[in-house]
């Protein structure tokens, strides 16, 4: 038997790279040039390839994000003119009728000690002390709400 004659391998795989030019594998061996994937022992990922070190951290602890309230300021100060007009009950949808805050907003909190010229009362989620202080001075009422339902009157004498 001959070197020619032998039978081919019915278990082989991979053919031989890297041994010699006429092989139609060789000098660089099917890796390119240069480069660390050019070098031994580099590995690809198949995860994590082009994902940022920090994306592939474990994520740990807790974040209260996504369990904040966005409640959206509103100062006394920007409720004087709609009071010189006569309006004297406020809640969010007059707020958002008169462009006070937007119309996605859903909880207000109300800030400031401005002085007021008359009493009014205003049902929001959340009051400054200042805020209360500067109603209660008018003799106004400074109602406390919950999600989208009254929780607590809180009559601001």
């Amino acid at each position: 038997m001959k070197l020619h004659e032998l039978p081919k391998s019915p278990n082989r795989k991979k053919k031989r790279v890297g041994r010699g030019e006429s092989s139609g594998l060789g000098k660089t061996a099917g890796k390119g040039n240069k480069g660390a994937k050019a070098r031994s022992g580099y590995r690809v990922s198949p995860v994590t390839s082009g994902i940022p070190w920090y994306r592939k951290l474990p994520i740990r602890g807790f974040s209260n994000f996504r369990f904040r309230r966005d409640r959206t300021p509103v100062a006394l100060k920007r409720l004087l003119p709609f009071v010189a007009r006569g309006i004297c009950e406020f809640n969010l949808e007059v707020f958002i009728a008169n462009g006070v805050v937007r119309g996605g907003t859903r909880e207000i909190k109300i800030i400031g000690n401005e002085e007021l010229p008359m009493a009014i009362t205003i049902r929001a989620e959340q009051f400054s002390e200042g805020a209360m202080a500067a109603i209660a001075r008018t003799g106004g009422h400074a109602i406390v709400i919950g999600k989208n339902e009254e929780v607590a009157g809180v009559g601001v004498v």
